[in-house]
C-alpha cells in the first residue's frame, strides 16, 4: 500500500514538479493544481469524472467574472448549490473540485491573456490527472452516503448560503489567499452528522480549526525545499486516508492545494496570519455551526438527529 501510495504521488506531482525545476513557476502552480483537482473529482465522483474537464472552464469563468461581484458570487452560489444537490448520489465530495476551481479563479483577477494561459496550464494539469483516474486508479472507489432527495436540496441551499458568506468575510480580511476559507468551510462540511448534532458540531469545529493550523503553517514555511517535503507529506496522508479517514482527507486538501496554488510565504510571521484570518474565521464558523445545527435537527424525516 505504501509502495503503490508513493508511486501515485510521485506520478501525480511529477508534471508540476518538472515545470517548477525548469524555472516555469505558473505552469507548476496550475499543472499541480489541475493534476490534484481532476482526481479529486474523477476518484470521487467516477460517474461525473468527464467533468473534469470543466475545471479550467470554471476557473477562466471565474477569474473573468471576479470584477463584478454580482456574477462571480452567482457562479460561486450556484456550484455550491450543485454540490450539495449532488449529495443525493454520494458525490459532494468529488464536485468540491469544481467549487475549488471557482473560488480559487475568483481571488485572481488577471487579463485575458493571462487567464488563458493559466487555464492552459489548468487544463493540462485536469486531463493529466484525470488520465491518472481512469488508468491506474480505475479500481479505487470510495464510498460517500446518499442523502434522501429533500435532506439533499436542503444540504444544497446550506451550502449555497454558506459559501457566499465566507467569500466575502474572506474578501474582506487581508488573506494571503482569501479562497482556502470558503473552501475549508465546505470541505469540512457533513451533510449527514454520524451521531448528536453537538458532537458532529463539534467534530465541524475541530476539522476546521485543524486547516486553519495546516494553512498556518503551510503559510510560514518559506524555503522551497521544505514547502515541497511538506506538500509530499501531507499529500501522502491525503491518499493513504482515502476511504477509511475521509474527515481526515477533506481537511488536508485545503492546505495541500494551498501549498500547490504559491511557491513563497504569504505573511511574515504566524501571527500576521492569525491577526489577519481570526477576524474572518470565527464568525464564518459561528454562522456554519449554527447552519448546520439547524438543517440537522430540523429538517423532516428519518434525517433528523437529536439535539
Amino acid at each position: 500500500m505504501t509502495t503503490r501510495t508513493l508511486g501515485v504521488l510521485i506520478l501525480l506531482l511529477g508534471p508540476a514538479a518538472t515545470a517548477y525545476l525548469m524555472g516555469f513557476n505558473e505552469a507548476a502552480h496550475y499543472l499541480g493544481l489541475g493534476s490534484m483537482l481532476a482526481v479529486q473529482l474523477s476518484v470521487l465522483a467516477r460517474p461525473v469524472a468527464a467533468f473534469a474537464v470543466l475545471l479550467p472552464v470554471v476557473y477562466a469563468a471565474a477569474a473573468i467574472t471576479t470584477q463584478s461581484t454580482d456574477g462571480v458570487v452567482a457562479l460561486i452560489v450556484a456550484i455550491a448549490a450543485a454540490v450539495g444537490a449532488a449529495s443525493s448520489q454520494g458525490l459532494h465530495r468529488g464536485l468540491v473540485a469544481l467549487l475549488a476551481a471557482a473560488l480559487i479563479g475568483s481571488f485572481e483577477p488577471a487579463a485575458t491573456a493571462d487567464i488563458a494561459s493559466r487555464g492552459g496550464f489548468l487544463l493540462a494539469g485536469s486531463s493529466y490527472g484525470f488520465l491518472l483516474a481512469v488508468t491506474l486508479l480505475r479500481r479505487v472507489t470510495l464510498d460517500a452516503p446518499h442523502l434522501h432527495p429533500q435532506s439533499a436540496l436542503g444540504y444544497a441551499v446550506l451550502l449555497a448560503v454558506l459559501t457566499p458568506v465566507a467569500w466575502f468575510a474572506a474578501r474582506s480580511a487581508s488573506l494571503g489567499h482569501p479562497w482556502w476559507l470558503p473552501l475549508m468551510v465546505v470541505a469540512v462540511s457533513q451533510p449527514l452528522p454520524g451521531g448528536p448534532a453537538r458532537q458532529a458540531l463539534l467534530r465541524s469545529v475541530l476539522a476546521a480549526t485543524a486547516a486553519l493550523t495546516l494553512v498556518l503553517v503551510t503559510d510560514w514555511v518559506e524555503a522551497p525545499a521544505v514547502r515541497a517535503l511538506l506538500l509530499v507529506g501531507l499529500l501522502f496522508l491525503t491518499l493513504s486516508a482515502g476511504s477509511r479517514r475521509p474527515a481526515l482527507s477533506a481537511v488536508l486538501i485545503v492546505p495541500v492545494l494551498a501549498l500547490l496554488s504559491s511557491h513563497a510565504a504569504i505573511h511574515e510571521t504566524p501571527l500576521d496570519f492569525l491577526q489577519a484570518t481570526l477576524p474572518a474565521f470565527v464568525p464564518v464558523m459561528a454562522v456554519s455551526a449554527l447552519g448546520h445545527w439547524l438543517f440537522w435537527t430540523l429538517r423532516p424525516g428519518a434525517g433528523r438527529v437529536a439535539a
